[in-house]
């Protein structure tokens, strides 16, 4: 184990050599984007808004390669990669992608931490000329300890930017608020006034959530611009302020971009509304899962206006929280309580989610628990009715409740199309 851990650190530096040389030598722009949620969806929305200003010339780093080694990987051409192995056959194509990859003239990249230090090691291959933090709440705690910490790693993509560059701050979330912005940096801020924020440069207010997606009004610095979006919830719509702010340092028309984001639809296994047999609707939010996102989206299955006979909110593991474990899994049982007429609770820390639901007002014969997911797929059926409008949301090492929206939609072919981990290497975990 200790030598198969001592090679692997020996190919992630190596692979970040190799990309910071591919980085200086063709130097281009970079937009980067981090926080505790809405990576990856800020990440797609502003690669979508470039892309239709610029075409080839934006590129991302695709699906989660956001770690010390996907993001070099990413960089270098890839657009996954394989591990044991099969990581020495990366190496080999990494190094001729050196010289014969096209690296395009703007890149967006998500860059993903949970350890201290991995930051640091993302921002010793780039700089970034725009950094955007989407939030910051009590993610990766197992790795990370403490939020001070997840905001110190977090600050470090502001402190990288060099005079001119620019910083998108989420005037909602408290802990983003009060980042550290270097001397010569542009600070912009983005926020909904649904949380209070009464001004911000990209401003949601008016927000109307229904079963088609969610309407507002977006104060792109100064221009009111009506919005129908496809997303789904307050928080979803985050991502199409970052675009919007990031398409407008560009250049681009509020026009053109008020034409893009209203084409965005949500990445699989995030607030993907899906209608299936007996007119039961399914939000599925079965990606990943933290105290923070799993309220937001709890507060979306609220705000939804729909005539459905019940909401129901299946809720499972949230992993890497250490010592906020329990209190986090409580905390989203208690919201669960005001918003849930039947609660199921799934995985491990299954007890404190029903615990806090229970503590909260929530009766006690409307919530159930289920060690695992196939445990929950083998009773569903029998609990669901017509027309439920049903939130399923998780972690995916331990719990993966894709596979239960897979067993209710009933159609592999479709299952492959637009649930997440339908790719080869996640069967059989």
């Amino acid at each position: 184990m200790y030598m198969k851990k001592a090679v692997l650190s020996l190919v992630q530096r190596y692979l970040q050599f190799l990309a910071r040389i591919k980085i200086r030598w063709i130097r281009p722009e970079i937009i980067a984007v981090t926080g505790s949620y809405g990576k990856t969806s800020a990440k797609e929305a502003i690669f979508q808004v470039l892309h239709a200003e610029f075409g080839d010339d934006i590129g991302k780093n695709w699906g989660n390669m956001n770690s010390v080694l996907g993001l070099p990987l990413a960089i270098l051409g890839f657009r996954s990669y394989y591990f044991s192995l099969g990581i020495l056959w990366n190496v080999f194509v990494a190094q001729l992608n050196l010289f014969f990859y096209r690296l395009p003239k703007i890149l967006v990249l998500e860059l993903g931490i949970d350890k201290p230090g991995e930051m640091s090691e993302l921002l010793s291959i780039i700089q970034p000329n725009i950094a955007a933090v989407t939030g910051i709440s009590e993610t990766h705690l197992e790795g990370l300890k403490t939020i001070e910490v997840v905001k110190k790693e977090k600050n470090l993509l502001f402190a990288a930017l060099g005079r001119n560059g620019v910083a998108l701050i989420n005037w909602d979330n408290d802990h983003s608020r009060n980042l550290f912005i270097p001397e010569g940096v542009k600070k912009f801020t983005f926020g909904t006034t649904i949380t209070g924020t009464k001004s911000a440069d990209v401003l949601a207010s008016d927000i109307k959530v229904t079963d088609l997606g969610t309407t507002f009004i977006m104060d792109l610095f100064g221009e009111k611009i009506n919005i129908k979006s496809k997303l789904y919830g307050a928080h979803s719509i985050k991502s199409l302020l970052i675009a919007a702010a990031v398409g407008y340092q560009y250049g681009i028309s509020a026009e053109k971009i008020k034409k893009v984001i209203e084409q965005i639809e949500p990445q699989k296994g995030r607030m993907n509304l899906l209608k299936i047999e007996n007119g039961i609707v399914i939000i599925d939010d079965s990606y990943n899962s933290n105290p923070r996102s799993a309220e937001k989206a709890l507060w979306t299955l609220k705000d939804i206006k729909y005539d459905s006979a019940r909401k129901i909110a299946i809720l499972g593991n949230m992993n890497e929280l250490g010592s906020y474990s329990q209190e986090g899994h409580l905390r989203v049982g208690k919201t669960a309580a005001d918003i849930a007429d039947l609660l199921l609770a799934v995985g491990e820390n299954r007890k404190y989610i029903a615990e806090g639901a229970e503590k909260a007002g929530l009766s006690a014969s409307k919530i159930r628990v289920f060690e695992t997911t196939e445990d929950l797929i083998d009773k569903i059926d029998g609990i669901l009715q017509p027309n439920d409008l049903v939130l399923v949301k998780g972690s995916q090492n331990g719990v993966r409740l894709e596979k239960l929206v897979k067993h209710l939609i009933n159609n592999d072919k479709l299952a492959s199309e637009i649930l997440c981990r339908q790719e080869k290497k996640w069967q059989g975990k």
